[in-house]
This record gives C-alpha cells, structure tokens and sequence, in this order.
C-alpha cells in the first residue's frame, strides 16, 4: 500500500533534489523515495544505537531490530565508538540463538 504525501522545500533543495536524480538517471518522485528511505533508516540506526547505549535494549535486540547479524552488530558498535556493554551471561543467551 502506497500513499502520497506532500511537502514544501526550498528552491535550493529541490535543484538539489533534481541534480542528484539528474546524475543517477532517475526522475524526482524515485530520488524522494530513495532519500526518504535513507533517511529513516539511518534514524532507525541512530535510536538502535542510542536505546543500546542507554541500556534500553540489548546487543542482541539491537542486531534483530537493524536486520544485522550480531558479528555486524558488535562491528558497528566499534566503528561508532560505544562501549561494549556486554556481560558474560548476555554471550551464553546470544549463542542459544545461533546455528551450530
């Protein structure tokens, strides 16, 4: 199911919108979208890490809810500098998770 939504921009955003479409071949509805759909998943990224970091979900929620491996989570955790929080029986309760 689809819908349509309605926006106002500046003039500055949409020659940007447009020159960007224009250099991937793609006409504005379909660059929206695409960067409609970044967008949010790089907010869903940010909560994920930020509920992480405040001890609101676990590693392995985090994984599960960004659609990654818990290898990648652990990754991503490095990559953006957080704290591994991470005790001992929370690795015993991820690994009954995993596939032998």
């Amino acid at each position: 199911m689809t819908a349509t939504v309605t926006t106002r921009v500046t003039e500055e955003v949409l020659r940007q919108i447009d020159e960007f479409s224009s250099d991937k071949n793609m006409d504005r509805a379909t660059m929206l979208r695409n960067l409609i759909e970044h967008g949010l998943a790089e907010e869903k990224r940010r909560k994920v890490l930020s509920d992480y970091k405040e001890r609101k979900i676990s590693l392995q929620r985090a994984a599960e809810l960004l659609g990654i491996h818990l290898v990648e989570m652990l990754e991503l955790i490095e990559r953006e500098g957080i704290y591994l929080d991470y005790t001992a029986e929370e690795l015993r309760e991820d690994l009954k998770g995993l596939p032998r």
